[in-house]
């Protein structure tokens, strides 16, 4: 299974939301990446991480609205170089197709599929699809990704294309979601999804800059291929922490597998916001769930196909990733 992340621009602005809705946001993160509120730096978070904080936050709220309200209060500068190449796009069409394209960027969760308009109505749907984790995303998540593009599409089109109908799973509560928003809500089985009109999608945005878009456009397309490379390079040192058995493995090892120097290694890490130690520790821990959650292993076979020689060092090593016991993580939900 590939490592997905999120970067910490983003994390930290969802945070910010879960507190402005009054959340406890240190019951959220406990144990998730340390003891501070706020994910530091350059770094970035993987995937399984912020999902389970999804799940917290579900679970702390118990409101249905969660995602809608979420989603209706983003901050866009959390998307970093994806607000200027959206708002500058020359067309509603370009900037739906701009962020399918980019998003990427930002965050690995999933992605934005655009169909055409169809001979049985002129429609365009945008379908979020969720990326294969370890942790299913929560449908909350979802909806505020869904919803936070409904209101940019409504904002650069100066409110000429809104959302005709979003289609919600039957996990989410169509009646309360149907009395805040303009739309038809309809609930199928399948992933959300968003539906437009296409009478406005090709017509000019007012106020667009061309130079602008064209400059950040070149810059997203050269973040989106070192973000590329640079991902092959952290699944590689990931794919040898594995190959070599988990947390036996060492920075060593991988630099004699990978015919690297050890300097070259750590700068390219430091250069992703990360380092071996986080790597290892991101591997063992979702490998870890893995065994736990889905194979429902005993403890002492888990600690075993981990790589530690004695299960108390697995004990000791799991609590300082979640801050509680094994036992303790299998008796409550996993999220």
């Amino acid at each position: 299974m590939k490592h997905r992340y999120i970067t910490a621009q983003w994390t930290n602005a969802l945070m910010g939301s879960f507190a402005n809705l009054g959340l406890d946001v240190n019951a959220i993160s406990e144990g998730l990446w340390g003891e501070q509120q706020q994910v530091q730096g350059n770094s970035r978070i993987e995937l399984s991480t912020v999902r389970r904080m999804w799940h917290r936050a579900d679970a702390l709220a118990n409101d249905p609205l969660l995602g809608l309200k979420i989603g209706s209060s983003q901050d866009n500068r959390a998307v970093g170089v994806l607000a200027p190449v959206i708002w500058h796009s020359p067309t509603v069409r370009c900037a739906l197709d701009n962020i399918a394209t980019f998003q990427f960027v930002i965050s690995e969760g999933g992605t934005f599929h655009v169909s055409p308009p169809t001979e049985s109505g002129p429609r365009i749907q945008c379908e979020y699809v969720p990326s294969v984790n370890i942790v299913p995303a929560n449908p909350h998540q979802i909806l505020a990704l869904v919803v936070g593009l409904m209101g940019i599409i409504s904002a650069i089109s100066n409110t000429q294309v809104q959302a005709l109908t979003l289609y919600i799973p039957p996990t989410l509560n169509a009646r309360a979601l149907a009395k805040h928003v303009t739309c038809k809500v309809v609930t199928r089985a399948g992933n959300l999804a968003v539906e437009f009109a296409s009478d406005h999608l090709t017509q000019p945005i007012l106020g667009c800059d061309p130079h602008l878009y064209q400059l950040n456009v070149a810059y997203a397309q050269e973040l989106l291929r070192s973000k590329r490379d640079s991902l092959a390079f952290i699944d590689s040192i990931k794919t040898c922490v594995q190959q070599l058995g988990y947390a036996r493995a060492n920075i060593d090892q991988v630099e004699n597998t990978l015919e690297l120097n050890k300097r070259t290694v750590q700068r390219k890490l430091s250069e992703q916001g990360t380092s071996f130690r986080q790597l290892k520790e991101e591997v063992l821990k979702e490998h870890c769930i893995h065994l736990l959650v889905t194979q429902k292993l005993e403890l002492e076979l888990v600690a075993h196909q981990l790589g530690y020689s004695e299960p108390s060092a697995f004990h000791r090593a799991f609590k300082t990733w979640f801050a509680i016991t094994p036992k303790q993580f299998i008796s409550q939900p996993h999220y």
